[in-house]
């Protein structure tokens, strides 16, 4: 499974590499992925709704680029900003 999120990962990231200015779109940083953080679009939606959808709550969690859950293995595979791949 992990594989396939990293090749998933590679496959949708615009660029490979640790330059700020320019992330993956999937990274915590992307056009995309910024939009799974509490404070954006769809993560705040889920902060409203809460219970197991919080960023502490058992599938909300998953989604913190500084875990070990899906987040994270993306952040991991397109050396994100959270969470950069240790070369």
């Amino acid at each position: 499974m992990a594989s396939n999120i990293t090749d998933a990962a590679n496959t949708a990231g615009q660029k490979k590499g640790t330059d700020p200015t320019n992330p993956s779109i999937i990274s915590s940083e992307g056009a995309i992925g910024k939009q799974f953080n509490p404070d954006g679009s769809l993560g705040g939606m889920a902060q409203k709704i809460g219970g197991p959808l919080d960023k502490d709550g058992m599938i909300g969690s998953q989604f913190d680029a500084s875990k070990n859950g899906i987040a994270g293995h993306v952040e991991k595979a397109v050396d994100g900003p959270s969470n950069p791949t240790q070369h």
